[in-house]
């Protein structure tokens, strides 16, 4: 498997999510929930501007976790 690295203050999707959704990043935290940042090259100019940001976002729930809009991950 390759190594990827990315500055994440240059990622599109990140800074995105701080700028349109200071509150959205202010709940992870109070979550002490997690991001998922898709990398630079997997992202389409319209993807982020009809993103769902609540999809990126995992919340601890017991032994699982969840999305913000009520989705749970597959692993």
């Amino acid at each position: 498997m390759a190594m990827y690295d990315e500055d994440l203050l240059k990622n599109p999707f990140y800074l995105a999510i701080q700028k349109r959704r200071p509150d959205l990043c202010s709940k992870v935290a109070e979550l002490h929930g997690i991001v998922l940042v898709p990398c630079k090259g997997s992202l389409s100019s319209n993807c982020l501007s009809n993103c769902q940001f609540e999809s990126y976002v995992l919340k601890p729930l017991e032994e699982n976790f969840q999305t913000l809009n009520g989705k749970f991950p597959f692993y």
